[in-house]
């Protein structure tokens, strides 16, 4: 596995959102609280751009459908249903956004 950068910091602020494309994969990146996290890109619901969603509090929020994943587990909030977003590990690193991939 390795990390691969995805921006820098400063690019995403606190309530921050952020689409990135690693390889082949479409990952969100978010900002909850000064805490980042990288969630699959595409909604589990039906492949809606997460992207393009919004953060609410520590939930993204998918713009097709409004479902809602915690950012910090990828587990739906709305509607209450037992999926989960794929996430990967962030870290920063002398400034930069790294997210590791498989």
């Amino acid at each position: 596995m390795r990390y691969v950068r995805v921006g820098a910091a400063d690019e995403l602020p606190a309530g921050g959102l952020k689409a990135v494309q690693v390889e082949d994969r479409d990952i969100v990146v978010v900002n909850v609280d000064g805490e980042l996290f990288a969630l699959d890109g595409r909604c589990p619901h039906q492949g809606g751009p997460l992207g393009r969603g919004r953060l609410e509090g520590g939930a993204v929020v998918c713009p097709w459908h409004a479902w809602k994943w915690d950012a910090r587990t990828g587990r739906a909030i709305w509607p209450a249903v037992d999926w989960r977003a794929a996430r990967y590990p962030v870290v920063v690193q002398d400034g930069d956004v790294l997210v590791r991939v498989a």
